[in-house]
């Protein structure tokens, strides 16, 4: 499978629904189920004996967000086709996914399928995932929606050939779905699979990250777990301790180097504890140490400032959590508090304290812009920037 090149946030899913049967360019397409109308309804919902585009997407998914304005202007360039329905299928349910068409403007017409049965049907295991369906229900092409153009949907509209691409066909940015049963696909392979071995009690290795590795990170610590592929020193530190890299110094000659991180312990401990061990080993490794030293600064308060506008997930059990992001905006999904603040206080190389007393998990979508839009974008979701000046902890590895 080619590289992906986007940071993908892994939490242990249950199961693979995904059928292993294949479908090519050529079949007949499975049928097409839609149990939620959401946006662009159209006057007739009779899908029968038109061509179709058919676009996988996920509110969580960056890459399938940055698709969005792509595949608006392919929908306007053929908005006089009546025969022709560009239909955006998720699996997830209205009200979580019209929080997201509040933020990011969606000209295709809007579905669900709660049923999951399209994924398993058409071999969906990574998203973003596009399939042109004819007026006959033959499938025509499958690829990317940032592959698809107006001269393919012209030819697929005219019946002339696009290409012979399967439905298993690698490509350059997806999201994958990723569950504890499937295989792993970069060069670390045997080292996850001693992960996966149940006699593994304890492992921790860190190696020097091959060229053109994947970028993952698989963060279960409640269950003793801990991966982070092809990912540089401050990063990987600034994860494990919880604290902005703006915080972190290392030594200049370790700033350019990736590093892969494997860590299994099945010791009964704390997750307090895991991230202790952890640090603990990797500075071992590299022959680190530890200097804290506390300054005052400028940073930043997170405050509640309307628990009404908060927006909660709605299924807080769910232990699938997803956060990242796109050219335009970060994407939270399930997130706590903590996974936001980090990730916009590396990209504003601001430090922000979590003064929300927030536990539940959330659901953001913030624009990567300006220090002022960061504060509008979060003011929106009821929560307050506050500047102020501290005493506050840097740490230095040397």
């Amino acid at each position: 499978m080619k590289k992906i090149n986007v940071l993908i946030l892994l939490i242990l899913l249950t199961g693979n629904m995904y059928s292993q049967n294949t479908l090519k360019v050529g079949d007949k397409a499975p049928k097409i189920i839609i149990t939620d109308y959401i946006l662009n309804t159209p006057k007739d919902k009779n899908i029968d004996r038109k061509f179709i585009v058919l676009e996988f997407w996920a509110t969580w998914c960056a890459p399938c967000l940055s698709s969005v304005p792509h595949l608006n202007e392919l929908n306007d360039n053929f908005k006089n086709r009546k025969d022709l329905l560009f239909l955006s299928m998720t699996y997830e349910k209205p009200e979580k996914t019209k929080r997201t068409l509040e933020k990011i403007p969606f000209k295709t017409i809007v579905v669900s399928d709660q049923t999951k049965l399209n994924e398993a049907n058409f071999n969906v295991d990574e998203i973003p995932h596009t399939v042109l369906i004819d007026n006959k229900g033959i499938i025509k092409w499958i690829g990317v929606p940032t592959e698809l153009n107006s001269a393919i949907i012209d030819n697929f509209l005219n019946g002339r050939n696009i290409s012979n691409r399967n439905l298993t066909l690698p490509t350059e940015k997806k999201q994958e779905k990723v569950t504890e049963e499937q295989e792993p696909t970069n060069s670390t392979d045997a080292t996850l699979e001693i992960l996966k071995d149940s006699k593994a009690y304890y492992i921790f290795s860190v190696i020097n990250a091959a060229e053109n590795e994947d970028v993952m990170a698989f963060d279960a610590l409640w269950k003793g777990k801990y991966i982070d592929l092809n990912n540089n020193l401050k990063s990987m530190i600034s994860k494990i301790i919880k604290k902005p890299e703006y915080q972190i110094t290392i030594p200049e000659e370790l700033v350019e180097n990736k590093y892969n991180i494997f860590y299994k312990n099945l010791n009964k401990i704390e997750i307090n504890e895991h991230s202790k061990v952890l640090k603990n080993n990797l500075l071992t490794s590299l022959n680190l140490k530890e200097k804290v030293e506390v300054k005052k600064v400028e940073v930043y308060n997170l405050k509640v400032e309307n628990t009404g506008k908060l927006n909660f997930s709605l299924d807080q059990e769910e232990k699938q959590k997803h956060s990242g992001s796109n050219t335009t905006h970060f994407i939270f999904s399930n997130s706590n508090i903590e996974t936001l603040i980090r990730d916009v206080a590396n990209y504003h190389k601001i430090i922000i304290f979590d003064e929300t007393k927030q536990d539940k998990n959330l659901d953001f979508i913030i624009r990567k812009g300006t220090l002022p839009e960061l504060i509008n974008d979060l003011k929106e979701y009821g929560l307050r920037l506050e500047k102020v000046s501290k005493e506050i902890e840097f740490y230095n590895y040397h």
